[in-house]
């Protein structure tokens, strides 16, 4: 099975529908942490302040066949594309020999 990576920043509000895309589209699990981010150029508010709003970092974990349709879904969907908006891109995951990637698939376990 050929594994890859999807990288997900997405603003806070966003969480919960980027997880459900991620879930619906057959990704073998997801991680979720707290961000912070800054686009260049910098989103300045009507003070002059630089504007960092919460995020989320969603990494996916799916088969490789899969990654490319939740990314574009996500990027649709959540409108990624649009400035300030976040990102979702894939990487390969080169070795995954430590993990028992057999079970992840498997309904019982979820």
């Amino acid at each position: 099975m050929r594994i890859r990576l999807l990288v997900a920043a997405v603003a806070d509000e966003l969480e919960r529908r980027a997880m459900d895309i991620a879930r619906s589209e057959g990704a073998l699990g997801v991680t979720v942490a707290d961000a912070r981010g800054l686009g260049f150029p910098e989103h300045m508010t009507f003070f002059g302040l630089t504007y960092v709003g919460r995020q989320k970092l969603l990494i996916v974990l799916a088969e490789a066949e899969r990654v490319e349709h939740i990314a574009e879904r996500m990027n649709v969907e959540l409108e990624l594309l649009a400035p300030f908006q976040g990102l979702a891109f894939c990487v390969d995951v080169e070795d995954h020999s430590e993990l028992d990637l057999c079970d992840i698939g498997d309904p019982q376990l979820r």
